[in-house]
């Protein structure tokens, strides 16, 4: 009989819950209005950095002396440089109203050309061809238009490509879908459009899946209801979120709400299983069915619910913008998420199933038995209690041989780690049958590479007496580059102004002083074209050495390379050189994003250690042992070790959503290993042996945990198959490491505990005679 004091206690906590959800269904409208209006947007790769990070410095110190390299580059099937719409779609382009606004700008084969061909330089057109190529002219003549873009244009990213597009349907004969766009501002776009597509396309598909899983495995429509019915606020906090705090859903946040909803469904699962078995014996005092769930579950999924928040706070840590605001985001969202699940979960329960199943005189009354048939139908998916007891004696009965074999794996896939590479490339985000990497295959093909390495060459000497010798050195190195085979084309001062003659006759002179007086004459032209910036330290030279976006060598390997060739090059003294460069650097978005390649992998060991020494005290906490806390992290590791362990030893890039799968996996990991040793150390406590402990752990937590892996699963299996190769990388990720969790919990954790390793744990509790052999 409960006492006074108990019906208060369990009055205002569900007088509290009904308040909690009228509350939740006050906000539903603010959050259904940040679905809709659902911002998209990606911060340029060189703001991933961190501001101190040399890289991003050198960086942003190029951009400030010869404006960005943001461009769009522009063609067609059989563009020539006569074809009259190459000059119909820049006059067009040109005469936009945002013109100014967006573009930098606007160079074309064959206005290039034409000035190549007019006095100082006089070349023929084969020869302004022939210094275009790879730059703005292919190897069959295909012509190119390169409109550079400012900062407002790179953050309006999607207004200009949508501008460019209406501008190639205006132009008589072309159309937007004969277009062959390529450059940074247009991967900006095919990025936030790929990543909203799949959010759009996949999130409806995941959640339907999850339902009809979830009804599957709890053998209730109302029972997957309610979940999904939480899961859903959740996912809708995780968007609200992001929504009014006035950010954008970048391609990385992309996977937050369904991550969001996949958590907040476990927790939910967990309660329900609480909420539809029997617990009146073990607490009495409480009538309602709804406030015993979550007198039963509510500290394994608060602290379950910590440590995937630490896991997911640990990737603060990271040396990249976007990973970071991930963890701040997916921690905040459910750490909301859960105290609303806790908070709501009486009075939704009780509403989804009705008052008569709120309050139960007796759980032996004939009239709830029937109640609860009705309720619940048999699980098309769990393990009979038989099977169970059964399986815990033979895992009893071989758990050292589990654990060494499990210990073998984990060694093994860790040496795999040591081959793990990532990639930061825009034509690995894409299937290689995708209309984004085919056009960059054909414009490599047909007009020349679409990367560039910045080449910057630097003289202290910022007199004008010192030019001809400076451009000589341009042009020496210039010829090296052409003769590198990373190099496709190049882009320089030496593409305008005269080959340095050869010989020391008399019209070789007459032809150097043509070139000094080209040099002084076109000093300002150069600047305005951002090949030369000269101030207080000198003058630097700008060299734009383009190389394969779609080839198999790294930016590293490629501007190594490149920078190989330049110094080998500073070393020699060309004819007609005397000062050599002082220094030269390398940068552009090439060598930032392979400087975000080698944080991608920093971030991950860093993250992963972070999570590990932040969920380990509360797994120490739980047991009450220092060595007992590590044993028990071993599972939770097994599944990390695994599957980035086993990408190492395959061969497979991790990019940068795959990194946040490693912290993420860690903390949900430990969610069922929470559950089970929660349960585990209950039934140690109540005076059962190891071995009987775990089997009554297995009947009460066992299925539940199965089904929050399989539910939990069916929510990312519709984001495996993303066309946006990041996403479906998580998914998969995320997949593999939730079945090796739940391997981890169900194989190896209990042959943990069962093995002499176990007795760490047991030995804190209340200790009893063996049974059937446990020890």
């Amino acid at each position: 009989m409960q006492t006074v004091g108990q019906i208060i206690a369990e009055s205002i906590l569900l007088r509290l819950s009904r308040l909690s959800l009228v509350v939740a269904l006050l906000a539903l409208p603010f959050g259904i209005f940040a679905v809709v209006n659902l911002p998209m947007g990606s911060a340029g790769v060189h703001q991933w950095l961190p501001e101190g990070r040399l890289e991003r410095l050198r960086y942003e110190a190029f951009a400030k002396n010869f404006g960005t390299d943001q461009v769009v580059l522009i063609s067609w099937e059989k563009c020539a440089i006569d074809d009259p719409r190459l000059a119909a779609f820049q006059k067009r382009i040109v005469g936009l109203p945002d013109y100014a606004l967006w573009f930098t700008k606007l160079e074309a084969t064959d206005s290039v050309v034409a000035s190549l061909m007019q006095p100082p330089l006089r070349l023929s057109e084969e020869e302004a061809k022939s210094r275009l190529r790879g730059v703005l002219c292919g190897k069959d003549d295909t012509s190119c238009i390169v409109l550079g873009v400012t900062e407002e244009g790179v953050r309006s990213h999607k207004k200009v490509i949508d501008a460019v597009r209406t501008v190639a349907d205006e132009v008589s004969d072309l159309g937007r879908d004969q277009l062959r766009m390529v450059g940074t501002v247009f991967e900006a776009y095919a990025v936030d459009e790929a990543a909203e597509a799949s959010l759009q396309k996949l999130v409806l598909p995941s959640s339907v899946l999850g339902f009809v899983l979830s009804a599957l495995c709890l053998g209730s429509v109302r029972g997957a209801l309610l979940v999904l019915t939480i899961a859903s606020f959740g996912q809708l906090i995780a968007i609200g979120l992001v929504f009014y705090t006035g950010n954008q859903f970048s391609a990385v946040l992309i996977v937050l709400p369904t991550l969001v909803f996949m958590l907040t469904l476990s927790g939910a699962i967990h309660l329900v299983n609480y909420f539809f078995e029997d617990h009146a014996e073990r607490f009495p005092n409480i009538r309602d069915r709804g406030a015993r769930s979550i007198v039963i579950g509510w500290q394994p999924c608060l602290l379950s619910s910590a440590t995937t928040m630490l896991g997911m706070g640990s990737l603060v840590t990271s040396q990249l913008a976007p990973v970071r605001q991930f963890g701040i985001f997916s921690a905040i969202s459910l750490g909301i998420a859960t105290a609303f699940l806790l908070l709501v979960f009486p009075s939704v329960a009780s509403w989804i199933f009705g008052s008569s199943a709120s309050r139960l005189a007796s759980s032996h009354d004939d009239e709830t038995k029937i109640m609860q048939s009705r309720e619940r139908n048999k699980s098309w998916i769990f393990f009979p209690a038989s099977f169970q007891i059964a399986y815990t004696n033979w895992v009893g009965r071989w758990s050292s041989v589990i654990v060494v074999v499990s210990l073998l794996i984990i060694g093994g896939t860790s040496c795999g780690l040591y081959y793990l590479r990532s990639s930061t490339k825009f034509c690995d985000m894409f299937p290689e049958s995708s209309r984004t990497n085919s056009d960059m295959r054909w414009f490599e093909a047909h007009v020349g590479p679409i990367a560039t390495v910045e080449v910057l060459v630097h003289f202290r000497d910022g007199s004008r007496e010192n030019l001809l010798n400076q451009v000589r050195w341009i042009q020496a190195i210039d010829e090296a580059l052409e003769e590198n085979q990373t190099v496709g084309g190049v882009f320089s001062v030496a593409t305008f102004v005269p080959n340095w003659p050869k010989g020391s006759n008399v019209r070789a002179a007459v032809v150097r002083s043509v070139l000094k007086n080209r040099i002084d004459s076109g000093l300002e032209e150069f600047v305005s074209k951002g090949l030369v910036h000269t101030d207080s330290e000198g003058r630097t030279w700008r060299l734009m050495a383009k190389v394969s976006a779609v080839s198999r060598s790294s930016y590293g390997e490629m501007t190594e390379s490149i920078r190989k060739t330049v110094m080998e090059t500073m070393q020699t003294e060309p004819n007609g050189t005397s000062q050599k460069p002082d220094d030269a650097e390398f940068t552009g978005l090439s060598p930032v994003m392979n400087d975000t390649q080698i944080a991608l992998l920093q971030d991950l060991g860093l993250s992963f250690l972070s999570a590990f020494l932040l969920i380990t005290p509360v797994m120490m906490w739980m047991v009450n042992s220092i060595r007992g806390g590590l044993l028990i992290m071993l599972p939770n590791i097994f599944p990390v070790t695994f599957a980035f362990g086993m990408m190492g030893w395959f061969a497979l890039s991790l990019d940068i959503a795959g990194i946040l799968t490693a912290s993420v996996a860690l903390g949900i990991a430990v969610d069922d290993t929470l559950h089970f040793v929660s349960w585990y150390k209950r039934e140690l406590d109540a005076g059962f042996s190891r071995l009987e402990a775990v089997k009554k752990t297995y009947v009460a937590c066992g299925n539940a945990m199965l089904h929050t892996t399989i539910i939990s699963c069916s929510a990312m299996i519709p984001f495996m198959f993303s066309e946006f190769i990041p996403t479906g990388q998580f998914a998969k990720l995320m997949v593999v490491m939730l079945v090796g969790a739940i391997v981890g919990d169900l194989v190896m954790l209990p042959a943990l505990l069962l093995s002499p390793l176990g007795k760490v744990i047991a030995s804190r509790s209340k200790s009893v005679p063996p049974i059937n052999g446990a020890t």
